[in-house]
């Protein structure tokens, strides 16, 4: 069996959970590794590991919507056959309902799998009272965000292409790519190609405010990995629910400027560690953050503040 090493790199989520907590970051990246070997990690590691992959109602409902479009485009583009709505309505309640039940009976704790691969709810783990017409809302929107995909004009446009001229769609897996001899990773939720022209598009599912890096990640990633000329290359922030979309375009400035970001955003988290080299960290080097109020909302508020 292959052993996999915790090796450093850097991404735009990472970056965010660093800025928000330390000590949440090193439970996240650090505390919880191996902790998917269930009958071999230690209590903590393992009870890190699983509170990592909690994720609360509305990250559910944009992970569903996320998914189900995946899936509908790979078949596109392996079969030039596009779904419709209503066999995606059918698809997305099925798994829905079977990641509540899962999820409700914390099921998740007992399981041998990988949990990127299934469902675990914070509002389950934590005992939230969450009504049922509040979970209702929530799977009303992904009806929502999933008939406003199908009627879009990216949808129209995609049909009317030639499949290989879809570049990339969304997988469980980022892609990596090298800078300065670091790994980034990036995780195009479409980018598709018309004549010199490509389009990345990053669906929206929620009503909070996006972080204009997310976008100039993925220009430079076109253009340093995919060989794009910046001009030819156009980011479209397209919010499902309200169907509504932002176009963005970016200079060599702009792409120079997130670099130098990137590069001090790596040399400072790599401050934190006390064996760069091999990636190696101790769990008093990461603070907890001084805003209190982020804890109620934390994966990790059951067991923070037991340990160091």
């Amino acid at each position: 069996m292959v052993e996999f090493k915790n090796k450093f790199s850097w991404s735009f989520s990472r970056d965010s959970l660093f800025r928000e907590c330390k000590r949440k970051y090193f439970y996240n990246y650090y505390g919880s590794w191996e902790g998917w070997k269930k009958d071999s990690a230690d209590n903590t590691t393992r009870t890190l590991y699983v509170l990592k992959n909690l994720i609360n109602r509305k990250i559910w409902k944009g992970d569903a919507v996320h998914k189900e479009i995946s899936r509908t485009l790979k078949s596109y583009k392996s079969t030039g056959r596009f779904s419709n709505y209503e066999n995606s309505v059918k698809r997305t309640t099925n798994i829905m309902r079977q990641e509540f039940r899962f999820s409700k009976n914390k099921s998740y704790w007992d399981t041998d799998r990988s949990l990127r691969k299934v469902n675990a709810l914070f509002e389950h783990e934590y005992d939230l009272e969450i009504t049922d017409d509040e979970w209702i809302e929530n799977y009303n929107d992904v009806l929502k965000c999933l008939d406003n995909f199908y009627k879009s004009d990216i949808t129209s446009e995609l049909k009317d292409l030639d499949t290989q001229q879809i570049m990339t769609i969304d997988s469980i897996t980022p892609t990596p790519f090298d800078f300065n001899n670091e790994t980034i990773y990036v995780n195009l939720d479409l980018a598709y190609k018309i004549d010199t022209k490509v389009k990345i598009v990053d669906w929206k599912t929620g009503s909070g405010e996006s972080n204009p890096l997310q976008f100039v990640v993925y220009t430079f990633h076109a253009n340093d990995f995919l060989k794009i000329p910046l001009e030819d290359i156009t980011v479209i922030e397209y919010n499902l629910l309200n169907d509504k979309k932002i176009i963005y375009s970016y200079s060599a400035q702009d792409i120079s400027e997130a670099k130098q970001y990137i590069e001090n955003s790596i040399n400072e988290m790599k401050s934190y560690l006390y064996d760069a080299d091999n990636n190696s960290a101790e769990i008093t080097d990461f603070p907890r953050t001084d805003e209190n109020w982020r804890c109620e909302n934390c994966n990790f508020k059951k067991i923070c503040f037991e340990l160091p």
